[in-house]
């Protein structure tokens, strides 16, 4: 079970690298959608003591998307999905039946404020600074109740989710270094606090299979446990340096080296019993189900992107490859990410 738990605890660490960006804003008026596949695969892992470590390989197609308009100069709402939907995926570990990671991620929904920047309220061409509050909606997740059966009498089953499914709410903090035409410094900081609890049965394979074993053992005495979990909060720090080119016929080229690094504490839990057997039964299942380990992942992001900006449509195509360089309890996965964007005037 316990490498279910460190499963789901790996795939939330993908969310808001995506789409961690600079603190430019879309002009009044104009507007940019744009889908993110990403190609996500990985064998290995970062245990409690920062090593690689070989686990079950792990290979997703996750499809995202996200629909950004400027209401004013200064002034963009957002709505971001990432991770998105899981199109593909597969967990090869050492049994008979095709264990997968289907689910789909939450949705971010905010708006980025510049306050520093050439059309902000401060203005100034040296830097540029902006916030982005927003909450995290939470979609619907596997019904882990469901796999645990399927699990266990032999069939194909999903092992575990790759977002919260709890309502988040938080900040995104931009701020530019305008070094010259070309060149500019980014520095980008996340915090997403999770204030209502999940339930257990909800929170992975692992936490629902656990849960139905115990209140199985206790139905005989006509006792049952029931559980929360808290997820705490994501912390994300970014820093970016960044080269722009404009060539001729409107077309500019874009690259970017971000290193990235987040944590989240783990997991923790809280059960309660009813029931002659109730208080057993909560000792029980402290014993099977300790609270999670505290997640670090550094990842570097070297991308680059073209934008075709005299086009009818102007379009945008990114390219990104996200590498683990040094982790705790988190995955060593390898993503590859390819962001289409279309620009539209309303």
């Amino acid at each position: 079970m316990k490498r279910f738990l460190v499963l789901g605890l790996a795939l939330l660490l993908l969310g808001s690298a995506l789409f961690a960006d600079d603190a430019i804003v879309m002009p009044a008026r104009v507007g940019r959608l744009y889908l993110a596949p990403s190609y996500i695969t990985g064998s290995q892992s970062f245990n409690n003591d920062g090593d690689r470590v070989d686990t079950d390989a792990v290979t997703m197609l996750n499809l995202g998307a996200a629909l950004e308009y400027g209401f004013t100069d200064w002034i963009t709402g957002a709505v971001q999905w990432t991770p998105g939907y899981n199109i593909w995926s597969e967990l090869d570990m050492d049994v008979p039946m095709n264990v997968d990671l289907k689910d789909m991620g939450d949705l971010f929904v905010g708006a980025k404020l510049q306050i520093l920047g050439a059309a902000a309220p401060v203005r100034t061409n040296a830097f540029r600074l902006a916030f982005a509050p927003g909450v995290k909606i939470p979609l619907p997740g596997p019904d882990f109740e469901k796999q645990a059966v399927n699990m266990a009498t032999g069939q194909d089953f999903t092992a575990s989710k790759i977002d919260n499914h709890v309502l988040g709410a938080g900040l995104r903090s931009y701020f530019d270094i305008v070094l010259n035409n070309n060149f500019f410094l980014n520095l980008y900081n996340e915090f997403i606090y999770y204030p209502i609890k999940g339930d257990l049965k909800d929170a992975g394979l692992a936490q629902a299979a656990t849960l139905a074993g115990v209140n199985a053992q206790l139905a005989a005495v006509g006792s049952s446990v029931s559980g929360e979990v808290d997820y705490g909060y994501d912390l994300t720090f970014e820093i970016e340096p960044v080269f722009t080119y404009d060539l001729s016929g409107g077309t500019r080229i874009t690259a970017g080296l971000p290193v990235n690094f987040k944590t989240s504490p783990g997991a923790s839990y809280s059960f309660s019993g009813s029931g002659p057997g109730g208080d057993q039964g909560v000792s029980t299942i402290e014993e099977l189900l300790p609270d999670g380990d505290t997640s670090m992942l550094l990842i570097v992001k070297p991308g680059a992107s073209i934008f075709f900006m005299g086009w009818a449509l102007p379009m945008e195509f990114k390219l990104s490859y996200f590498a683990p360089i040094w982790g705790q309890n988190s995955p060593a996965n390898h993503v590859f990410n390819f962001q289409w964007r279309l620009y539209f005037r309303i």
